[in-house]
């Protein structure tokens, strides 16, 4: 299959939530932030970034500049407008919770943006969305392996920079939970344990995107996703480890969410609209996941660290590997759950792309889970 196929998937897949209808949102932009009394001056002018996002599916995002003035000081502010797309992707989305786990982290000198101010009511753009500083890098991409940071360096620095992924997650779950989202956490996904309610939101998702069998040509193919991540999810149920304390959880650990200073280290982990109190061990099951999924279709390149040294620099930076068996269904099933929603978006044409990703996702998770078959 050509590399080119790949690229066009990940741009159906990200260009589904780009392009929103915002005429006029300059103007709202500029009302917006003229109120905030840390600005530090007086809105002069937004000049909006026009350029298509290399990832992103989940939430709408509006870079720009935003210049400053107070008295004879004029200064540009780099900012960032991520925003509620209202179910485009996750119809369990909720933003205000991002907001303050991302302002909590920062606060605690984790590597997250630094998130300034909230639209709780949808001035912006009709829905909730929040302002970020914009963090200078080599944006990243959903294809990691094709363009982006990882691609601009040569292999020993990849290698590097992967493994630094893998300690910045267990820096993560590292830091308490309490006082990030006390009000969302509990209520995520419903009652009950809190490896239950993970389970289900998951599944709510998938039942959302991936339909019961219907009769066109995919209804079978469609059929075995969800039978074989429903089975899965019946695993994760009965092998769940209840004892565990709940930990902080990105949920969205893939590489393709990291952003890299000039030192090879993590400047920014993004995307907190999946954090959850979980296992964090599954974070980084997740993240390996992630590299053979993004290394499948890419071209061959040297430097991707093995599973075993992600976990080595894992554990080395954490102290502790538990559950490891749970933790690596657990993340390995959530991503070809999030895989198998993007891919279904596809156009008839790159068919075989969707194809190709589930096939290796089923095998992953056969390996793992005892009846899945092949």
């Amino acid at each position: 299959m050509a590399d080119n196929h790949a690229l066009e998937a990940s741009r159906a897949i990200t260009g589904a939530t780009q392009g929103q209808d915002n005429d006029g949102v300059e103007e709202r932009l500029a009302a917006f932030l003229s109120r905030q009394p840390d600005l530090g001056g007086r809105i002069e002018a937004i000049t909006i970034d026009g350029g298509l996002r290399s990832a992103g599916a989940s939430s709408g995002t509006i870079l720009f500049d935003a210049t400053i003035v107070a008295g004879d000081d004029r200064r540009t502010r780099r900012l960032v407008f991520r925003y509620d797309l209202g179910g485009a992707f996750f119809s369990q989305y909720a933003l205000a919770p991002q907001f303050s786990i991302m302002q909590g982290l920062y606060a605690r000198g984790l590597p997250v943006p630094n998130a300034l101010w909230l639209d709780a009511t949808g001035e912006i753009t009709g829905k909730p969305g929040l302002f970020m500083n914009r963090i200078d890098g080599i944006a990243p991409s959903t294809m990691p392996f094709n363009e982006g940071p990882y691609m601009a360096v040569d292999g020993a620095t990849r290698h590097a920079m992967l493994l630094e992924a893998a300690r910045t997650l267990a820096l993560v779950h590292a830091t308490p939970p309490a006082r990030l989202a006390d009000e969302y956490f509990p209520q995520r996904g419903g009652k009950g344990h809190f490896l239950d309610r993970e389970i289900a939101w998951n599944l709510v998702e998938l039942r959302r995107t991936i339909p019961p069998a219907g009769s066109d040509a995919k209804a079978d193919f469609y059929r075995d996703i969800r039978q074989t991540l429903e089975r899965v999810a019946d695993w994760l149920t009965a092998h769940a480890p209840r004892q565990r304390a709940p930990e902080l959880a990105h949920g969205d650990a893939n590489i393709s969410n990291f952003m890299y200073g000039d030192d090879g280290k993590v400047a920014a982990l993004l995307d907190w609209e999946l954090s959850h109190l979980g296992v964090g061990e599954a974070d980084l099951a997740y993240q390996i996941a992630g590299i053979a999924h993004f290394a499948l279709l890419a071209p061959p390149i040297d430097g991707i660290p093995t599973p075993d040294q992600m976990i080595a620099a894992y554990t080395q930076a954490r102290g502790k590997l538990d559950d490891w068996e749970f933790a690596q269904v657990l993340g390995e099933w959530r991503l070809a759950v999030f895989a198998s929603m993007g891919m279904s978006r596809l156009p008839p044409e790159l068919e075989d792309v969707e194809r190709t990703y589930w096939t290796a996702s089923r095998k992953r998770l056969a390996a793992l889970v005892p009846g899945i078959g092949e």
